[in-house]
């Protein structure tokens, strides 16, 4: 095994710059938290008291994600109804989907996977006999980009800026709330905690193991990236200290060229080039997704990748349903066979800045099954 590493993802952390001016979205209100999770959770509790005749509340998530969204739910109080995606595509498979609504149902969380949009349109069209039904989206792994010809769409929006996201800033969250979203319901959310001095020196730290040389070194010694269930246990405000770097991570993050990913592509074979099949969806990518034709070839190529040090990942590896202590909070109606599939073949590669030209070769020599 290569002693070098290149992560899986990252970029360093901006800590300082010129910048002032925080995100803002027309239409829509900031409420600035502490993860990604509480913000996703605060929207899905805003969705739920919408409706507070609805004993039962549920609400729709993708049978492959990360289990964030699981502990999101259940700390909104909403139970989480699974549906299939497909084979060859993060979003929602419609049959599954629209069999997976019910009067219970409070919402439909739309995430946006590794910088592949939903089809919003799509599922706004598909709700439109359930006007009960609030659609959130999920930006955890992307960040709306200026130059999209709607950048959000949702009821509600949920960010996060911690380890590894588009915008790092090692923790901190935002839900961006539509105006007429449930704006007489009151939205309470605990004190910022805050980080302490400690808190830029982490961040140095993190910057420093970015670097393929130290990532490598903390890699044999830690089990980094391993996918968890991880309940949430409160919602708290995002601290100053975040909050005054976030302006100038954001300005960084879109000004990054996105040569990695334009050379990732050039090289890959077409049939396992899942932008490349959805492009009309494809924005920035936090990690390029690699579909392989099944669970033998994609272990092979992980395992090739990842002795090389070159940054590969399985993301989840698994559906949801299947990831440990999540199956005693979910409800599914139906199988889950695209969301297998998926799981069973998606390969990641690292576009941050620190992939170089000879990192790129190599990949293609494994990839072409030269190596």
């Amino acid at each position: 095994m290569s002693w070098r590493a290149l992560p899986p993802a990252g970029d360093p952390i901006a800590l300082s710059g010129d910048a002032t001016t925080l995100p803002e979205f027309a239409g829509y209100r900031a409420i600035w938290v502490h993860s990604g999770t509480a913000a996703l959770s605060l929207a899905l509790s805003l969705a739920r008291q919408r409706h507070p005749g609805i004993a039962h509340p549920e609400v729709i998530l993708p049978g492959y994600g990360c289990p964030d969204l699981v502990a999101a739910a259940v700390y909104a109080g909403v139970r989480p109804v699974l549906a299939d995606i497909g084979a060859q595509d993060p979003g929602y498979d419609s049959e599954s989907l629209r069999s997976a609504l019910s009067p219970n149902t409070v919402a439909v969380v739309a995430v946006n996977f590794l910088g592949i949009r939903e089809r919003l349109t799509e599922l706004r069209e598909l709700l439109s006999d359930s006007p009960q039904v609030a659609l959130i989206e999920d930006d955890a792994q992307w960040f709306p980009e200026p130059t999209a010809a709607a950048p959000v769409m949702g009821d509600a929006l949920s960010l996060s800026f911690g380890r590894g996201k588009p915008v790092s800033l090692l923790g901190g969250g935002a839900l961006f709330v539509g105006e007429s979203f449930a704006p007489d319901i009151p939205i309470r959310i605990e004190p910022a905690v805050d980080p302490g001095k400690w808190l830029h020196w982490k961040m140095r730290i993190y910057n420093s193991l970015l670097n393929p040389v130290f990532y490598g070194a903390a890699s044999r010694v830690f089990r980094l990236g391993r996918t968890v269930f991880k309940p949430l246990d409160v919602i708290a405000a995002l601290d100053p200290q975040r909050l005054a770097l976030l302006p100038s991570n954001v300005e960084r993050h879109l000004q990054r060229p996105q040569t990695v990913a334009t050379r990732i592509r050039a090289l890959l074979p077409k049939a396992m080039d899942l932008p490349g099949g959805l492009e009309g969806r494809c924005g920035r990518l936090l990690r390029y997704p690699v579909l392989c034709a099944d669970a033998a070839q994609r272990n092979a190529l992980w395992k090739k990748l990842r002795l090389a040090g070159l940054g590969a990942s399985a993301m989840y590896q698994h559906p949801l349903l299947d990831i440990e202590h999540v199956a005693q909070y979910v409800t599914v109606r139906g199988d889950l066979p695209g969301a297998r599939r998926f799981a069973n073949s998606l390969l990641t590669l690292p576009v941050h800045t620190k992939v170089d030209a000879a990192s790129l070769r190599k990949m293609a020599r494994i990839l072409a099954g030269r190596i």
